[in-house]
Parts: structure tokens; sequence; C-alpha cells
């Protein structure tokens, strides 16, 4: 019975190029951890280039390099927000920095309204995954009262983090530390709110990734995914185009990127965790199995499975972003903070016009997935 429920509801086993996939194992049949996602139920991932990194760790340090070289120029000209902003979509790109900066704020508003909360957060656990220098952490402890701790792979946005919180007062509010979200160093059911702002891009592994925001969730908890996908393959595509495959390449190689997945893939991951908890539950009371019509448990599976897997694509809302970015970038300020950064950086700079011809050519998405776990 469980073989045929898995194999109905779960996404068909697909490659993915880094890091390899861990060793399967049965599911359901595991610790007190379930839901963590088999082989089977990993989904698409579209390959880029063979120059993007190869090694999990040599990814992880990139990422870090390219961060710890970066941060202080992002917030010496940007402020302490490291992602897009949520602009109405007939803005402009003049708009004054202050502007760029309320937008960016406006982004974290929209994104919790988006998962159905509005100001329910005092007191509240969230984990900030892929912190950057603490923005976000410190907007939702001033303004909502929530507790949180965010994570980076960045010791320098982990250090400055942690420096920015003290000043206000907000250190018993927020802490900041060096970690894997991969590996979070968390137990199970830990948070009311897993918040991942623009982190999920860089995640070589998308099913471990996901297995890890949903292990850290309390049950009821929320997820809030916002990230770069690339746009949704087609019922009778196999893969991207071979020009789509190469404009994103070029972006992997400079921002230290693996393989990008589509919106559809995290949904996919999401929902397969839905049914495979309500499967253990039942798995846990055999007896209502003898008393049930199998069509009717696997109405409500599917049911379950729906409940609460929320997307969205906000590439419109985000559209001057990127343009306002180089911009900042061509000035005096700008130029010279680029050459005393370093080549990562300056790297990461010659790319933005491609992160500005994928939006408008449609193949990346800027996509905000939420979802509740199940209680």
């Amino acid at each position: 019975m469980t073989a045929l429920l898995l194999r109905t509801f779960l996404p068909s086993p697909l490659t993915c190029r880094t890091p390899p996939p861990p060793t399967p194992t049965p599911p359901l049949i595991r610790g007190p951890r379930f839901g963590e996602l088999t082989t089977s139920a990993r989904v698409r991932l579209t390959r880029t280039n063979a120059t993007a990194p190869t090694k999990p760790r040599t990814l992880q340090e990139g990422i870090a390099e390219l961060y710890d070289e970066s941060s202080g120029i992002w917030e010496e000209i940007w402020g302490d927000h490291m992602h897009h902003g949520f602009y109405d979509p007939d803005s402009s790109v003049s708009l004054s920095a202050s502007d760029h900066r309320a937008a960016q704020i406006r982004m974290i508003d929209q994104a919790l309204s988006f998962a159905g909360i509005s100001e329910d957060l005092a007191n509240k656990r969230v984990v900030d995954v892929g912190c950057g220098i603490g923005g976000s952490s410190r907007y939702l402890a001033t303004k909502y009262g929530a507790q949180c701790e965010g994570i980076t792979l960045s010791p320098v946005q982990a250090e400055r983090a942690n420096a920015l919180a003290a000043s206000p007062g907000l250190a018993d509010k927020v802490s900041f530390q060096v970690a894997d979200a991969l590996d979070q160093p968390f137990p199970d059911g830990q948070f009311d709110l897993v918040w991942s702002m623009e982190s999920g891009e860089h995640m070589p592994d998308k099913a471990k990734f996901v297995n890890e925001l949903v292990r850290v969730a309390a049950p009821g908890g929320t997820i809030i995914v916002v990230t770069w996908c690339h746009r949704d393959l087609a019922p009778s595509e196999e893969s991207l185009q071979p020009w789509e495959k190469n404009l994103l390449s070029r972006i992997c190689d400079a921002y230290y990127l693996p393989e990008w997945c589509s919106t559809a893939d995290y949904v996919k991951l999401l929902k397969s965790h839905s049914v495979q908890k309500v499967i253990h539950e039942f798995q846990m009371f055999e007896q209502f199995l003898a008393y049930i019509n199998e069509i009717e448990l696997l109405n409500f599976l599917y049911l379950s499975a729906m409940q609460e897997v929320k997307r969205a694509d906000w590439s419109q809302y985000v559209a001057p972003f990127w343009p306002a970015v180089i911009r900042s970038a061509l000035t005096w300020k700008g130029l010279t903070s680029l050459l005393r950064s370093g080549l990562k950086t300056i790297k990461g700079a010659l790319v933005m016009p491609l992160m500005i011809e994928g939006f408008q050519k449609g193949v990346i998405k800027l996509a905000i997935i939420t979802c509740r776990k199940l209680d």
C-alpha cells in the first residue's frame, strides 16, 4: 500500500550534478526525523555548464569568499539588505537611494503578507537562512518583536551582523553564526518561521536544502523562500534551450551558483514532504487502513499534499533593481569601491547586465514559495 502511495505522489528520480545524491534510505522507516527526501523524491535540476563549481566544499568556500569580499561595498552603497527590492511595476530606475532601500524593506513585508503573516511574530522564533549582514533579522526583531537566529557561510558577514545588532541594543533579540544551510546547527522543529531571502540559488543540493528548511520548522510553522529560479519547463521540454543554459552558466561562474531549478521544482519538493508525513502517520495506525476505502485515502492524501503550498512570480516587481545596481556601480564611489574590493566582486559586477537580460527574456524568475509545515 505504501509503495503505491509513494509511486502516486512523489516525483520521479532525477540526477543532480553537484553534489552526488546521498545513499537512498527506505522512505518512512526512519528514526524521529520524518520526511527526509529519498532519491525518488528529487526533482530535475537544470544543468548549466561544466565550468560551475563541482565540489561542494569548493563551492562553499567560493560563496564565503565572494561575500567576505563584497559585503562591505554593498553595505556602503546599498545598506544592510542584500536582496531585491519590491517595486511598483511602473517604477523608474532613476529612483533615489532611499527609494530603493524602502523597496528592499517592502520586499520583506510583502513576503510576510503573501505567507499570511501580519504582525503575529512577537517572541516567535525565526531562522534567517543565508542572513547576509542580518538586515532581515534586525527588521523582523525591531518591527515585529521576533527572536531571530541567522546563519551564513561568510565569517565577515556573521561578524558584521552581530556588530550591527549590538549598537541598537538588539543583541538579546538576534544572533548570527557561520553555518551551512544544508547542515543547520539546530534541533528539529525549533522555529516558527523559516526565512530564506535569496539564498536558495546558492544551494548545490536543492532537495537537501528543502529537507533542512522543513526539519527545523516547528509543527504549524511557516517556511518562506524567495529565490532566483529559471522558468518552468513546458510539458514537452526536457531542459532549457541551449542559449538559456549558456546565459545561466555565465552567471553561475561569477556568483558561485550550482544548478538552477524552477519554481515548480521547489513546489514538488515541499509537497513531497506533506505526502510523506501523512503516509507516515497512517502507518502508525494500520488498523485505520483496514476500514478506509483506498480511493478515499488517495483523495485525502492528495488534498493534504496541496495544503498551503503557495507560489508566485515576482519578476515584474523587481525589474528596476538590477539597472539601479549597475547605475550605482558606475558612480565614482561605486567604481573606486569596486577596484578596492577584489576580483570576485569585479567579476560579479561585470555579469550584472546578464541578470537584466535573463529577466527580460523570461529565463530568470524571482520566485516566492511559502508553505506551512503540517502539525
